[in-house]
């Protein structure tokens, strides 16, 4: 297996404890926003650490990098951290992990315009198998309805796709991967910190082991994606995490009480087939 694929990989099982552990603090009661603010806050000293053990190289980016990585920041504050916090918040876990597919889309599409990766027959069969089984999967073959969450979630991976899949990818192949998602996590905590504080006094999280997991999670899904960008494309990264939904819908059932039905199950297995003929085919 390739280290594209294996650190791809990584990004669907860390990501997937990410997704469930985050909406079930979302159960208990926790604001969406303050959801956002406090993983954030509390995996701060972590990054700010990194940061320092790359100072120089970030003193030495041009002003051009420096004044990316500071747009990446923003946005990823509102369209990354919020968005996916108050899309949770409105919609299970398993759709979340379903609909949030449609990245494959958007990524295929916007790394043809900016990265020249070209759209195959090959890649588009494999892209709709995967959206297929993952249909199967979080719906038991049941048709959607859209509701505001799935508004949202529609919204959050045509953002992700963009400022993830394209512009941060770009970054890493100018720097240590380190480095960007060191510097876009802190522009992205005071962006968050300074949101949080107009809306009003800032809400105390109740289930602190569980936030703290939520950081060390959300460090893990930043440091393995960067690196999965350095040795694949954005469309095999994006495709390989299309395994996310199978880690999900097995770690929503004792949690989130939501269970695999034969449906359900053959659409899992349609999702790991795809994975490997990505891998195979070298996508």
């Amino acid at each position: 297996m390739s280290k594209g694929f294996i650190f791809s990989l990584g990004i669907a099982v860390i990501w997937a404890c990410s997704l469930v552990n985050s909406r079930y603090l979302l159960t208990l009661g926790e604001d969406p926003v303050s959801l956002a603010l406090w993983i954030s806050i509390f995996e701060f000293i972590p990054w700010l650490y990194i940061f320092y053990t790359h100072i120089k190289e970030f003193i030495a980016l041009s002003w051009q990098y420096k004044l990316l990585l500071l747009g990446l920041g923003i946005l990823s504050s509102v369209g990354i951290d919020i968005l996916q916090s108050v899309a949770l918040a409105h919609t299970s876990a398993v759709n979340f992990s379903f609909l949030y597919r449609t990245v494959v889309v958007f990524t295929i599409i916007l790394a043809y315009f900016f990265f020249k990766e070209p759209i195959t027959r090959k890649k588009t069969l494999l892209a709709l198998l995967i959206l297929f089984g993952s249909y199967l999967l979080t719906t038991n073959g049941l048709g959607i309805k859209i509701t505001l969450g799935d508004v949202y979630t529609l919204l959050y991976a045509a953002s992700a796709a963009f400022i993830t899949n394209i512009l941060i990818k770009h970054t890493v192949s100018k720097m240590h991967p380190d480095l960007s998602g060191a510097v876009i996590s802190l522009i992205t905590t005071f962006m968050l910190l300074s949101i949080a504080i107009t809306r009003g006094p800032i809400r105390v999280p109740q289930h602190i082991p569980f936030f703290l997991l939520a950081s060390i999670l959300s460090i893990g899904v930043v440091t393995v994606r960067n690196r999965a960008y350095q040795h694949a494309t954005a469309s095999f990264v994006t495709m390989i995490v299309s395994l996310t939904p199978v880690f999900v819908a097995f770690l929503s059932y004792p949690l989130l009480h939501e269970r695999l039905g034969l449906v359900e199950t053959i659409g899992g297995l349609i999702i790991i087939g795809s994975t490997f003929f990505v891998e195979k085919f070298n996508i």
